[in-house]
């Protein structure tokens, strides 16, 4: 953790509750974009000795909440209904799961997002969904 904060990375505020349990995450601005950072830990892995698809799912669900409120606000209050992945290659322990996400489309009720899991040598998995706006009609 510390050679995350060493390369510039610092630790994502509202990862209380869940994402307590498999994180902390992390986050950094490259190019102009912000990076999402999970370092991998014996905890996260399954039974072949990868990382679990539910950790995966839940990191990509993160990641792309969290590009949505970097736009709108992190005031706004919206939650996920749908989430679509596409799992592309196996995490292996040790390394950095990166990710990002945007907003492809917002209505007035829902908001429409992507976003991509890599690591330093591969892409893990894409992941789009959509996101309800709460207190909005």
């Amino acid at each position: 953790m510390q050679a995350l904060l060493a390369e510039g990375y610092t630790q994502c505020q509202q990862s209380e509750g869940f994402s307590e349990y498999i994180g902390p995450f992390y986050q950094k601005e490259v190019d102009g974009r912000l990076v999402r950072a999970l370092p991998i830990r014996a905890c996260h892995l399954n039974p072949e000795g990868v990382v679990h698809g539910g950790v995966l799912l839940a990191f990509a669900d993160f990641v792309i909440y969290r590009a949505i409120g970097d736009v709108l606000g992190h005031q706004i209050r919206f939650a996920t209904i749908n989430l679509n992945s596409q799992f592309l290659a196996a995490v292996k322990p040790g390394e950095l799961l990166l990710g990002e996400g945007r907003i492809v489309r917002e209505t007035r009720s829902v908001i429409f997002a992507d976003g991509q899991l890599y690591t330093a040598v591969r892409p893990v998995m894409t992941a789009s969904g959509i996101w309800k706006l709460i207190g909005r009609y």
